[in-house]
């Protein structure tokens, strides 16, 4: 699901894509669309994360597939890893884990998994996103939420562990919107139309006359 990127970027190579993109904070391994800001003391690795998504601070971010226009609030963990919970007889990874100190002679326990996160996510803060959960575009994640399992699009979730709260629109408005594919639209495009994007009745309105 997630694939592993050579290029590291960091303060000096960012502006090799252009110059738009805001890093403050060790990002490794990682590839970032334009506009992406991801505030200090935050950690990323082996992610991808698209244009004009946004992280508050104190993040950490591993293994994860990130859409464009998301809001990561403050303190939010994204596939923080794993740890066992069955079968072995301790969590600890000194069992299980090459990472030294160590008694394991091999990788005997997957650590870590990945996340997919969809387009227009809204995560709050002091949130934790745990390993292999997938949330849909448009989704809201209240803060201090524990997600540990799928999120649909568009749901607003929250609780430990996170469940659905509600659905911001009807279903046939989701349809419409998922159908529409906004976040696909050039920087120019979505200029001309900001007013629409600032109401959904409008915006419904827009993309019905344009097909």
């Amino acid at each position: 699901m997630i694939k592993f990127f050579k290029k590291t970027f960091d303060w000096f190579n960012a502006k090799w894509i252009g110059g738009k993109i805001h890093i403050t904070s060790n990002v490794q391994q990682s590839v970032l669309g334009a506009n992406v800001r991801i505030s200090k003391y935050s950690y990323c690795y082996n992610s991808q994360i698209g244009s004009y998504t946004y992280f508050s601070g104190y993040n950490l971010i591993v293994n994860s597939n990130i859409g464009k226009f998301c809001s990561i609030g403050l303190f939010v963990s994204i596939c923080p890893g794993k740890h066992p919970t069955s079968t072995f007889v301790s969590t600890s990874p000194v069992f299980y884990s090459l990472h030294k100190p160590t008694f394991s002679s091999f990788q005997a326990f997957n650590e870590s998994g990945g996340v997919e996160i969809g387009h227009d996510v809204w995560i709050g803060s002091n949130s934790i996103i745990l390993d292999d959960v997938k949330i849909g575009h448009g989704a809201i994640v209240a803060a201090g939420s524990v997600v540990n399992r799928d999120v649909e699009p568009y749901a607003i979730v929250g609780g430990v562990p996170a469940k659905l709260i509600k659905k911001r629109f009807s279903d046939e408005t989701i349809d419409k919107l998922l159908n529409s594919k906004w976040w696909e639209q050039s920087d120019d495009w979505l200029r001309d139309n900001c007013q629409s994007m600032q109401n959904i009745d409008k915006f419904l309105r827009l993309i019905q006359n344009s097909n």
